[in-house]
């Protein structure tokens, strides 16, 4: 009979007959299921306070127990068992608790919201743990506070799995995400002190000019492929792989910059080509009203960002009278003097980011290109099942991108852009504290004049808490939390590190101030300087290595040794004298051009191509 009955019960088909069956043949006992998780029918018991009234009534005025467990609706093995624990108190004992409790329960509320809120901070500092982190930093914690722990934790030296997915039911702020990947820099240099300092400049430019919404632009470049990251598709459970067409390996890029106000407006495009020549044939089908224009490299240079400053003129018109402003970026096209000059001659106003701080302050970061890169995904994927066999080139490009522009750079998201960013309506707190917690984990000295000043002030002296800092008040009376068995992390960084030289920091600044532009032009002539001092210390070298060999035929051969010429990286433009050292470069084996090895993320360094020669080839 009892095989008969397990044969049934492992197969599950006939639950309601084995029930009845062993209700009678006594095997039920033995198979009883209970559900994983036990869900509550009543609330009874779980009151202190009426719990405490009917324990005075019984101790002070006689009554029996089960009397006043019926008129309070109460179990009155509760109730005794509560008058029993209420009497112990009297003695010396702890106080008495009411309500149904887990046995198996390993941490109370309170520890378990000391953990809960050391995994938020963790997050906010970006290093945040995952769940094998969290089931070992449960299991440490535990045994720190001397618990008594299931066997398979000690064995395995970490919490069950069953433990981490109750845990996330009983804590339900708490989720499994995906992070993005955040630069170190980004993390150190967005901070109160350089969105202060930023804040400060941006307030003084609008009270000096009464800027309103429509005359406030956010410009930025953002760089699309000929290859999209293929969407998700329906296929097979199961199968291993699932494939999808690309034009290539790796694509070709193409630099987009567009112009975005206050209001939700937006300038057309200026598209830039990795083309030598620039032909009008390259931005058919593309956005009504945008331009071309190419270079070697397809990215913003000097020149370029000059030609898109005087389309942005044409279509927005300022004057000297009616000034407008723009706030972008430090990258070094936009610090190009002709442009600095030709927006003072006409009335724009340029107002940079900090450095590494776009990802917060950029309204077009914010709120547009996200959606713009998914719908280019979308666009292109469309295009390739419409011309099945044949390649995205760059020249395609602009007219995928039309509908994709069309659906992102809407009036709303840009809007929202300028909103949360804190630009307009402006709002100085526009950030929460918690957004400033990766900076606390280096605490870099921060001092914008000069790097080896005294004066410098670290960033948790500052008057800015950190979300670290805020604490429960239960964590303040207990010695032992998750922080103590696993600290924040903190960089370690001394007082060489925080002098060191190097690159100059960079700051939010008015460029078309005249302190500001002085500034920049100094800077270029030095520059110049240094590089013709450069080229002339080369050709001495040549002159110095030219060296006369006589062979049998008495024919005189002049034998140049093979000193390169300064070179530049065809992608950054950043000279070789200048580049780190240990910092390894690459040459093409068609056009002969130099390009970091970090820039291109070249595959396969014995025969590179670039970017170039391989969009000639198709």
């Amino acid at each position: 009979m009892a095989t008969v009955l397990n044969y049934i019960f492992r197969n599950v088909l006939y639950v309601n007959l084995v029930k009845n069956l062993c209700s009678f043949t006594g095997y039920y006992s033995k198979y009883k299921v209970m559900p994983r998780v036990r869900k509550r029918t009543s609330n009874r018991g779980t009151d202190i306070e009426v719990m405490k009234q009917a324990a005075q009534y019984c101790i002070n005025e006689s009554k029996s127990i089960r009397s006043v467990a019926k008129d309070f609706d109460i179990c009155h093995v509760s109730l005794t068992r509560y008058i029993t624990k209420l009497k112990a108190m009297k003695l010396g004992g702890s106080p008495p608790k009411c309500g149904y409790r887990p046995h198996t329960r390993i941490f109370d509320s309170c520890q378990e919201t000391m953990l809960s809120n050391y995994l938020k901070n963790c997050a906010d500092m970006y290093f945040g743990l995952s769940s094998k982190d969290v089931r070992q930093l449960a299991y440490e914690f535990a045994i720190k506070l001397n618990i008594k722990v299931p066997t398979y934790w000690i064995e395995n030296r970490s919490a069950g799995v069953d433990w981490f997915k109750n845990f996330l039911k009983r804590n339900p702020t708490l989720s499994i995400r995906r992070p993005e990947s955040t630069s170190l820099s980004r993390a150190i240099n967005f901070n109160p002190v350089n969105v202060n300092m930023f804040m400060d400049k941006y307030d003084s430019q609008l009270n000096k000019y009464k800027f309103e919404a429509h005359q406030i632009f956010n410009l930025d470049e953002t760089g699309i492929t000929t290859v999209q990251n293929p969407g998700k598709v329906v296929a097979q459970k199961g199968k291993k792989q699932i494939g999808a067409i690309t034009s290539a390996e790796r694509g070709t890029l193409v630099t987009m910059c567009l112009a975005v106000n206050a209001v939700g407006n937006a300038i057309p495009p200026m598209f830039i080509f990795p083309r030598v020549n620039y032909k009008d044939h390259f931005i058919r089908g593309g956005p009504p009203g945008c331009v071309g224009t190419s270079n070697k490299s397809g990215w913003m240079q000097g020149e370029q960002f000059l030609q898109f400053m005087q389309h942005f003129k044409n279509h927005v018109r300022p004057t000297l009278e009616k000034k407008v402003l723009i706030l972008l970026d430090n990258h070094e096209s936009h610090l190009y003097l002709p442009v600095i000059d030709y927006c003072r001659e006409n009335g724009i106003v340029l107002l940079s980011f900090p450095p590494h701080c776009s990802h917060k302050l950029q309204p077009l970061d914010r709120s547009v290109f996200g959606p713009f890169k998914k719908l280019i995904n979308q666009e292109m994927d469309s295009w390739m099942k419409s011309n099945p066999g044949k390649r995205v080139s760059i020249y395609d490009l602009p007219s995928v991108i039309n509908n994709a522009l069309i659906n992102a750079a809407t009036p709303k998201n840009i809007v929202n852009g300028f909103t949360v960013s804190g630009l307009w309506p402006f709002n100085r707190n526009a950030f929460a504290v918690d957004e400033y917690a990766p900076a606390v984990v280096t605490d870099m000295y921060l001092n914008f004049e000069d790097t080896t000043n005294n004066n410098a002030t670290p960033i948790s002296q500052t008057n800015t808490k950190t979300a670290v800092a805020e604490k429960p008040e239960e964590q303040a009376s207990v010695e032992i939390s998750p922080e103590t068995v696993r600290p924040y992390p903190k960089a370690k960084i001394n007082s060489k590190m925080a002098k060191k030289g190097g690159r100059r920091k960079g700051k939010a600044t008015v460029l078309t101030d005249t302190p500001e532009k002085d500034e920049i032009a100094l800077r270029a002539t030095e520059k110049d300087k240094k590089i013709k001092r450069k080229l002339f210390s080369t050709d001495v070298k040549k002159q110095k290595n030219k060296v006369t060999i006589k062979q049998k035929n008495k024919k005189t051969i002049v034998n140049e040794s093979e000193e390169e010429d300064d070179a530049s990286c065809m992608i950054c433009l950043e000279l070789y004298s200048k580049s780190k050292r240990g910092e390894k470069w690459i040459q093409c084996c068609k056009c002969k051009f130099w390009f970091h090895e970090a820039c291109t993320k070249a595959d396969f360094i014995a025969y590179f191509i670039c970017d170039n020669c391989e969009a000639d080839n198709e």
